[in-house]
């Protein structure tokens, strides 16, 4: 099996975290206000993280480009969407990863953009979400996810045990702010 074909593998993983944060209603499919509100605080507290330390790691991924894949102010405008406040903690989670391994997390990041079209559908159906919350600026933005798998295949040759265990790790801490969404607000 190839390097990204592994990566695509454990990604997987990944959207079976967010069905099960979708499926707390599973008998009718719509999204509670409450759900949503915390699937958006999730997100923020991991790109918020991810954002600022890809930031710090700039110098390190030359020809990344990381506005590409900026997603906090999308999250803040659709938390402000739904009337809930803006957490004020700003989570360090990668601030002491290499510059592979955050390209591992950015791998992540993109991915949850794949559940988008779910999301979204189940938003419209929710009589409970804000009508101008029902349109999310961060899962109706174009994944590119693409964009990071290229960058990977180019430049990853030699750090793809970092970048892996990057996968990894982010994963990990994905599932850990799912289970624990106290942690982030």
């Amino acid at each position: 099996m190839n390097f990204l074909s592994l990566l695509q593998q454990q990604a997987g993983r990944l959207h079976e975290q967010i069905r099960s944060l979708l499926s707390a209603n599973p008998s009718n499919d719509v999204l509670p206000l409450k759900q949503y509100q915390q699937l958006l605080c999730i997100n923020l507290a991991y790109y918020r993280a991810l954002e600022r330390a890809l930031t710090e790691q700039a110098a390190y991924l030359p020809g990344y480009d990381r506005l590409l894949q900026c997603r906090t102010p999308y999250l803040v405008a659709d938390l402000l969407a739904t009337g809930a406040p803006i957490p004020q903690q700003y989570p360090t989670y990668f601030a002491s990863w290499s510059s592979w391994k955050l390209l591992g997390a950015a791998y992540v990041g993109e991915g949850l953009s794949i559940e988008a079209k779910e999301i979204n559908v189940a938003l419209q159906k929710s009589p409970l979400v804000p009508p101008m919350a029902r349109i999310s600026r961060f899962f109706n933005t174009s994944a590119s996810h693409q964009a990071v798998e290229s960058y990977v295949r180019v430049h990853a040759e030699g750090h793809e045990a970092e970048v892996f265990d990057g996968v990894q790790e982010a994963l990990q801490l994905y599932s850990n702010l799912a289970h624990n969404p106290a942690v982030v607000q």
